[in-house]
């Protein structure tokens, strides 16, 4: 009889319970939200020092690009020193890039190009201002993530929200608009639990996000976070900063854990992004190496002089 009762109680459950979608997971918001507490409390060293690699190629060449980097967590100030070999820079400057013209093929206009100069850049070298500790979106308190030196980004179309005061610029940069000062919060994206995986020597959740408004804003589109701290290990972006071919790529940010906590190891385009009429540029990374966390960095190390 208790056999035939428990069986009763068993099946009233599975019928008052309505079936689940397929793929909708009801941990994933709960998983998103703790990813943001983790970050809240996150609690950062004063100051850090690394190496910056930008990379990538063009023309069936690797180019390089080095600076060392200072950072300084209380204000998010950012130094950037390029790392220059002068036999290299004389090399990259000599000449110039490429020489076009333009011709017409059954009615449409196409460019051929050649080398005056091997060794130049495909696109002009610029300071990556990214902050090590950047959650990209995830929270309010993100630096700016821009490129020092850039042109400024002309006015578009495209939807305002209400964001935080911007950072104070600096005198003579004309930086490029920062990934998003805003908080993402739940109702930002539709969250779905995609499964575990393991990335690098952690477990991970995988979560993925489609913003519900705003995509050029909201640009999160992945996350894996560690499933015993919920800390971020690697995140997905559609655009990592202003302007084209930069907010047209995605983006993979790839997290490094070192002494307790997560810093920025490698953001990389997924995408081959074009410069100019015929500057197709594959693999463009940036990798963040040789960490290390000093007692103090002089403040003059992070004025600029113009």
């Amino acid at each position: 009889m208790r056999t035939l009762l428990a069986a009763l109680v068993v099946f009233s459950v599975l019928i008052a319970s309505p079936p689940r979608a397929q793929g909708e997971a009801p941990q994933a918001d709960a998983i998103f939200a703790r990813a943001k507490a983790a970050w809240r409390a996150r609690i950062d060293v004063p100051f850090v020092r690394y190496g910056l690699l930008e990379r990538y190629q063009w023309r069936n060449r690797s180019h390089d690009n080095w600076w060392h980097v200072s950072f300084r967590q209380n204000d998010g100030a950012l130094a950037l020193t390029r790392i220059i070999v002068p036999e290299d820079e004389s090399a990259r400057l000599r000449g110039a890039p490429i020489t076009i013209n333009l011709h017409w093929h059954h009615g449409a206009a196409h460019a051929d190009s050649f080398d005056t100069n091997p060794d130049a850049d495909a696109f002009p070298v610029l300071d990556p201002q990214i902050s090590p500790a950047s959650s990209f979106g995830l929270l309010r308190q993100d630096t700016k993530i821009s490129l020092v030196g850039a042109p400024p980004v002309t006015p578009s179309a495209r939807p305002e929200v209400a964001v935080s005061p911007p950072p104070t610029p600096v005198p003579g940069e004309t930086p490029l608009r920062e990934l998003a000062r805003v908080e993402a919060v739940a109702h930002d994206y539709q969250i779905e639990f995609a499964g575990t995986e393991r990335i690098g020597d952690a477990d991970t959740y995988h979560l993925t996000l489609t913003p519900l408004r705003d995509p050029h804003v909201y640009r999160l589109r992945d996350l894996w976070v560690d499933t015993a701290s919920y800390a971020t290990v690697q995140l997905a972006l559609a655009g990592l900063f202003e302007g084209r071919p930069y907010d047209d790529a995605r983006w993979l940010v790839s997290y490094v854990r070192l002494d307790g906590r997560y810093y920025v190891g490698q953001i990389k385009a997924q995408d081959q992004l074009k410069f100019g009429l015929d500057r197709y540029v594959d693999g463009l990374e940036f990798d963040f190496v040789q960490y290390e966390f000093p007692a103090d960095i002089p403040p003059m190390t992070f004025q600029r002089f113009f």
